[in-house]
């Protein structure tokens, strides 16, 4: 990248990873941000990208009138009709995801994982099996885990390390050369239509995970996960398919054991969860992480790691309970499928904390199927079209502490009061992690307020 000119859009944490990575390997870096400096701590950051040799550039227009970069590598929040990636095309210059770049510096391979629901906990799960060599990386956030953006765990990347890596379609939308060494998708269904003008597109655009795989490489299928069949016709020859699931898949999840190729049957009650939703996601990451070490996998100390996971931050995280009542954090839920997937993994009778925006997706098969329950939904935040789509006269609160007040008043003894938004957030929370960080919050003094 030495005498590269460099553009940057977009100073968030990848950004600025790009942007330093960029600049040590001696290329000519601009950054740009549409926000202006308005805060110590921006301030302070720009200090420290000019100390890098990186120009800041705040306050930018979102414009590229006339180029004078070689490469411009963009933010996943930069929609592919953005003015300044048409300026870009337009002068005929390279555009380049952050997965591209982080692949092009990386000295490690990387095992990635892209889907609509499950992806955040199969990675976890992989990297915990992959040990000590392996880095958690890419676009997970709020975990809880040590997650660093897949451009600095790239940047630190040494050659016997492997990058166990989530993958959004966001960032699949400017890749060229990108070959991950192992692969795979958790499923694919509707999402992010505010963004994809269609479903197809959104599922192609998946799909690209696998472009550039070849011999040697590995890419592990659920075989009863939504749109397997496309899955499986998108992997380019001569790529080692590892099936998971039915009956002659490598690895299998049943109603209370768990087949793990190397390993075994072992009873579900091992594990620290319930449900068929977490084996699904460990099966996959099994193989996953088996694929990873290669010849270095030692089953036994696999089983062990997996024995050690503990969820994640905002996917089904259980707070507490109060008299029979439990109380769980399902901010990460923004889709249809994850409402009714979690729904289900998840015993007994439940009230449903939903709001926000909906990102034009079709709510009918969460109508559909709370048509067939017995549980009820408790709709918060600003009016969306959600309330006319699931066709219920579901209470409205106006706040998310509003709703949950209201949930364990109606909650009797054995039900589940669960943040299950199914919409992306909206107006106080500016993501699932405020989003989270505001309902543990509320449960939290909602819980001491009413200690016995």
């Amino acid at each position: 990248m030495k005498g590269t000119r460099i553009a940057v859009t977009g100073m968030g944490r990848s950004g600025v990873a790009i942007a330093i990575a960029a600049a040590k390997r001696d290329a000519v870096v601009s950054l740009y941000d549409e926000k202006t400096l308005e805060t110590p701590e921006q301030f302070a950051l720009v200090d420290s990208l000019q100390g890098h040799g990186v120009e800041v550039v705040p306050g930018w227009h979102g414009r590229f009138e006339s180029p004078t970069f070689d490469l411009l590598v963009t933010s996943p929040g930069f929609r592919r009709n953005h003015p300044a990636l048409r300026d870009a095309q337009a002068a005929n210059k390279v555009i380049w995801s952050e997965v591209e770049f982080a692949y092009q510096i990386s000295e490690a391979p990387i095992a990635a994982i892209t889907g609509t629901n499950g992806k955040s906990t199969t990675v976890v799960m992989a990297w915990l099996m992959a040990g000590s060599n392996a880095v958690l990386c890419g676009n997970l956030s709020g975990s809880g885990y040590p997650e660093l953006t897949l451009t600095e765990a790239a940047d630190a990347s040494t050659p016997d390390q492997v990058l166990i890596a989530e993958i959004s379609s966001f960032q699949l939308e400017w890749v060229h050369d990108f070959a991950p060494k192992v692969a795979a998708i958790t499923n694919i269904s509707p999402d992010h239509l505010d963004r994809h003008p269609d479903f197809a597109d959104y599922r192609d655009t998946k799909l690209r995970l696998f472009a550039n795989m070849g011999e040697g490489d590995t890419v592990v299928v659920n075989q009863n996960a939504q749109s397997f069949v496309e899955i499986l016709s998108a992997i380019p020859s001569g790529v080692d398919i590892r099936f998971i699931g039915d009956t002659d898949g490598s690895s299998k999840f049943g109603p209370t054991t768990l087949t793990l190729s190397g390993m075994g049957v072992v009873p579900l009650s091992e594990f620290p969860w319930t449900g068929m939703l977490n084996s699904v996601n460990a099966a996959m990451a099994w193989e996953i992480a088996r694929a990873a070490l290669g010849e270095q996998a030692d089953p036994r100390q696999m089983l062990a790691a997996l024995k050690g996971f503990r969820g994640l931050a905002n996917r089904m995280e259980r707070l507490g309970s109060y008299r029979g009542v439990a109380i769980v954090n399902n901010s990460m839920c923004t889709n249809p499928a994850a409402v009714i997937a979690n729904s289900e993994a998840t015993e007994g009778r439940q009230i449903l904390l939903m709001g926000g925006v909906t990102k034009e997706l079709d709510f009918s098969p969460v109508r559909e199927y709370l048509a067939a329950q017995h549980h009820e939904v408790i709709l918060f935040g600003p009016d969306s079209d959600l309330e006319e789509q699931l066709n219920r006269p579901w209470p409205r609160t106006n706040t998310l502490a509003e709703a949950f007040d209201l949930a364990m008043e109606r909650a009797k003894d054995g039900d589940t009061v669960m943040l299950s938004p199914g919409c992306a957030s909206a107006a106080p929370y500016l993501n699932f992690r405020e989003r989270g960080d505001a309902f543990r919050t509320i449960v939290a003094d909602w819980l001491d307020a009413h200690k016995s």
